[in-house]
């Protein structure tokens, strides 16, 4: 009901009523305003009367014996409910006895008018007792019911004498009724009064203990004056029952609160012993109306907010008491018994609405001043916490100093890394707290043993970095001096032992939160500043990897100034050997004057260390500065020795491969690799498979390089016969025949010459000499009127395009040749890049294109150029079925290159090796290929140039 007036409802047994036509019990009459659905739903329940026992067993009939039944109760839709049943002879037959019930039902919208005035609840004198049907069905709305003005208080201790009932018990009544309406318990009492009485004498206790009820358990007490024996009913939590009939031996009955006064027997609640603060202020101070209304007003505005189970829990009255006495009579000592459990209590009741609750937050000032410092060790860390948890609602600078104050009371206890420990967990406390001692200079000595102590436990860099994640949810710290430098401390340590100190290095140069601040960007600058610092001062350069080196190179960080002369010296070494491996091509240009000479020389050895573990091709060119001196040039014997030493022919054999242009250009290296080849015992030319695979290489350098190898190891005998030729044969058969040496040079007295073709096939049955495969080919061709006859110009359309790389490359040309599959423009990480071919096994090589500095397509990173467009394809020259490789770079306007590279496949486990150009020309229009010859398109002119099978090379060709 949501109006401002109280309604009624009258029932009773009579012809017909609102909701039955015909004889029997029924709502007689009801205000206009009361909705008959809640009628049936909430009053016709509770419309009966149960007379007592005694009357009826012995047919009692006299009206006046029998007590009234007043029934409170509040339904969940909010009204208050307050009836009286009575007992009536005859009905209107006049044959039978029936009972009359009056319902008053006041709105929750001025509920509270009769809640915090109990006298208008349970001293009303207006409970009609009979009702002439005459009248009509409707019954008036009242705006106001009349009700005696009796103070309950003033006959208190006549009543509870009357009624046999001691302080503790009424304590215990009190505890169980508020248990009972916070709980599922029912309260059922007797009292040992006279029948025609009981229910005055039941209204006159039920008001005294709703007048030391708090608001909250007065808006949902529900209760019944009188009932033959004890029951439970919905919405009832107190009722009064006939005395005796009460069954002991019912089980459920032994689960609640009974009061048989009239037996002398309470069970299911026992307070002695037990000191309980609200039941002893209720009972002794609540001897005037006022002090009640004071106490009950206060706690309700301290219990908004917080949930109903809290405003209805006894613990909250016992908290509000001591907080209520406190503020009052500051001499009351609930704090200082309790100094922990009253802060508490503060915290819980400030949780919800604390911009309402001012007295408490004075009252929690007023404390902290008087204490100044949590100076009882016992308790400290408890205290603090209380007070932290305290200033999460309020935020005041009150609870920030006084926990200063306490930490530097404990500075020099180990309480002071526990006291830390408990502010962190407020976060702004905590950082209200760093702020102030970093901006003033008097606290760094404890900030920083506060800093020292946290990261303690932390000892690797995967630890402390995980550790440093705490700034992606508290960025506040990058503004603590203190933090930034023990954290920038504890990770160079932590480098300096770790057992991969270049990945622990890398990890911090990848610490990322997502933080795009200036200042998180210089913390980490700094941090890995003095990473690397430490990682340097502290490694053995001897030591490192290729990785490492690899690893060092993608650290992007510049140390200008340095503790010590040995981390400059190992931070220029790394970075020397970074640049080094990362462009091995360029060693040979790669200045070494920023190193001492005992740095140059350590950088040897580091390199011939790290040659050891990857001997491959593309570092070839770092053995020149891991064997060069400071005055002599490079040590080439000292070089070959160590490469044979490794113990791998195939690398030797592809050193050499890879540096002949050397053996025109270096006497000195000439020198050495003939000493190598005629004297040293693991020598390749030794190696009669290594040998036939050196003389098969198509270049002229290696070529002539052989054969004075060949003519220093050949017998002297063999060299006079090459001398003067064949025309002492005749001499050398007798020579021959007269020792009983033969040659093979005559048979049957003439001379044998085996023709090439017959060689092949007798070395490998089955298989067809060339000549063969030739005239096969030829005969094969179609020349006929109508028939196919392809072209024999190859032109630059014809060539494969490169295209756009991905992730790490500059571009791609996939040839899917014969001999090679693709070719890539390969990013570093240091901006530089290079050419990578893949053969037809999946091995890269790296591919070099001569150019001359100033006029070439690639930049000083050696990339291509913007504009310039790349091409390929494989074209067989030399016609021995493994065809060359042709490149063309151009930017289709003014200028174009193109390299021309002989492909050799007869090395070790016939692996494919690119050797070094055949031909490089620039700036043509057009590139034709027909069979063995180049034409390149200059303007109006064409430039032929024709390969040659004797000289292996490309000839131009005069007009």
């Amino acid at each position: 009901m949501t109006g401002k007036f109280v309604d009624q409802q009258m029932y009773t047994r009579e012809r017909g009523g609102i909701f039955h036509e015909t004889d029997g019990y029924d709502t007689i009459a009801i205000s206009a305003g009361l909705d008959k659905a809640f009628v049936k739903k909430y009053l016709h329940p509770f419309c009966s009367y149960s007379a007592p026992k005694v009357l009826t067993e012995r047919g009692e009939m006299e009206a006046s014996l029998f007590p009234e039944a007043v029934t409170i109760f509040q339904p969940e839709s909010g009204e208050l409910v307050i009836g009286q049943a009575i007992f009536v002879p005859a009905d209107f037959t006049g044959t039978r006895s029936t009972y009359f019930m009056h319902n008053y039902i006041i709105p929750s919208a001025i509920k509270d008018e009769w809640i915090k005035q109990p006298a208008k609840l349970f001293q009303i004198n207006e409970f009609a007792t009979s009702y002439d049907v005459g009248l009509g069905k409707v019954l008036p709305e009242r705006e106001v019911v009349g009700f005696d003005d009796r103070d309950i208080l003033s006959v208190k201790d006549e009543l509870l004498e009357v009624l046999g009932i001691g302080e503790v018990q009424f304590k215990q009544l009190l505890l169980a009724v508020m248990s009972s309406i916070a709980g599922k318990k029912k309260v059922f009492i007797s009292l040992n009064v006279p029948l025609q009485d009981y229910s005055k004498y039941a209204m006159q206790l039920l008001e005294l203990i709703y007048l030391y009820l708090p608001y909250a358990h007065r808006r949902k007490l529900g209760a019944m004056t009188f009932s033959s024996e004890p029951e439970g009913k919905k919405y009832i939590h107190v009722m009064f029952f006939e005395p005796g009939t009460l069954n002991y031996g019912d089980r459920s009955m032994a689960k609640q609160f009974i009061f048989d006064f009239a037996e002398g027997r309470v069970s299911g609640v026992n307070i002695n012993g037990e000191w309980h603060e609200y039941l002893e202020f209720a009972f002794h101070h609540f001897s005037k109306s006022k002090n009640v209304s004071n106490f009950l007003d206060f706690a309700e505005s301290m219990l908004s907010g917080l949930e109903e189970e809290q405003q209805l829990e006894l613990t909250s009255y016992h908290q509000l008491t001591a907080i209520y006495l406190t503020l009052n009579y500051e001499d009351i000592p609930y704090y200082k018994n309790n100094k922990i459990g009253f802060l508490q209590s503060l915290h819980k009741f400030l949780a919800v609405n604390s911009e309402e609750k001012p007295d408490l937050v004075e009252l929690f000032f007023h404390l902290l001043k008087g204490e100044k410092v949590a100076s009882n060790k016992n308790m400290a860390l408890d205290y603090i916490d209380a007070v932290v948890s305290i200033n999460t609602i309020l935020r005041c600078d009150e609870a920030i100093f006084f926990m200063i104050e306490t930490l530097k009371y404990y500075q020099n206890d180990r309480l002071f890394h526990k006291l830390w420990k408990v502010i962190e967990q407020d976060k702004l406390s905590h950082q209200e707290i760093l702020i102030y001692f970093n901006n003033n200079s008097n606290y760094g000595g404890l900030l920083e043993q506060y800093f020292l102590e946290w990261f303690k436990p932390f000892v690797s860099v995967e630890d402390i970095l995980n550790e440093l994640k705490l700034l992606a949810h508290s960025p506040y710290l990058l503004s603590i001096e203190k933090f930034k430098s023990v954290s920038i401390k504890r990770i160079a340590s932590a480098i300096s032992n770790e057992s991969n100190p270049f990945t622990s290095l890398l990890a911090v140069k990848d610490f990322n939160l997502g933080l795009h601040s200036p200042e998180f960007d210089e913390f980490k600058n700094d941090m890995l500043k003095h990473a690397l610092a430490s990682l340097l001062r502290t490694i053995n350069v001897m030591d490192v990897t290729l990785s490492d080196v690899i690893a060092f190179g993608e650290i992007s960080s510049n140390v200008e100034e340095w503790e010590d002369a040995k981390g400059q010296e190992n931070y220029l070494v790394m970075i020397a050997l970074y640049e080094l491996f990362s462009n091995p091509a360029n060693a040979n240009a790669y200045d070494l004057k920023s190193l001492t000479g005992e740095s140059r020389q350590q950088l040897r050895n580091i390199l011939r260390k790290l040659f050891r573990s990857n001997p491959i091709s593309m570092y070839f060119q770092l053995l020149f500065i891991a064997f060069g001196s400071e005055y002599k040039g490079v040590n080439y014997q000292g070089l070959l020795d160590y490469l044979s030493r490794l113990g791998h022919d195939k690398t030797m054999y592809s050193f050499v491969l890879e540096n002949a242009r050397l053996i025109d250009t270096d006497r000195a290296y000439k020198r050495a690799l003939k000493k190598y080849f005629i004297k040293h015992p693991q020598s390749i030319w030794k190696n009669k498979t290594l040998r036939k695979e050196l003389k098969l290489i198509k270049n002229y350098s290696i070529r002539n390089f052989l054969k004075e190898v060949e003519s220093e190891t050949t017998s002297p005998l063999i060299k006079f016969l090459k001398r003067y030729g064949l025309t002492l044969s005749f001499l050398v058969v007798i020579l021959g025949l007269g020792t009983g040496i033969w040659f093979g040079f005559f048979h049957d007295g003439k001379p044998k010459v085996q023709k090439p073709s017959e060689t092949v096939t007798a070395n490998n049955p089955g298989k067809k000499t060339a000549t063969e495969e030739k005239k096969k080919t030829t005969s094969t061709k179609k020349t006929g009127l109508g028939e196919n006859k392809k072209d024999t110009f190859t032109h630059l359309k014809s060539f494969k395009a490169s295209t756009s790389g991905a992730d790490g490359q500059t571009f791609k040309l996939d040839l899917a040749g014969k001999q090679v599959k693709n070719i890539i423009g390969q990013a570093h990480p240091n901006g530089s890049s290079t050419l990578v071919m893949t053969d037809k096994s999946g091995t890269e090589w790296q591919l070099h294109l001569a150019t001359e500095p100033e006029d070439t397509p690639f930049d000083d990173n050696g990339k291509l150029k913007k504009g310039y467009s790349f091409y390929g394809l494989e074209h067989n020259f030399s016609k021995d079925e493994i065809p060359e490789l042709v490149l063309v770079a151009t930017n289709k306007a003014t200028h174009s290159y193109i390299w021309i590279f002989p492909v050799n496949s007869s090395g070790p486990m016939n692996e494919l090796k690119l050797l070094p150009p055949l031909l490089s020309e620039k700036d043509f229009s057009d590139v034709q290929l027909e069979e063995n010859k180049l034409i390149l398109s200059q303007g109006d002119q064409d430039l032929t140039f024709e390969y040659s099978s004797d000289k292996q090379s490309f000839v131009a060709q005069k007009k």
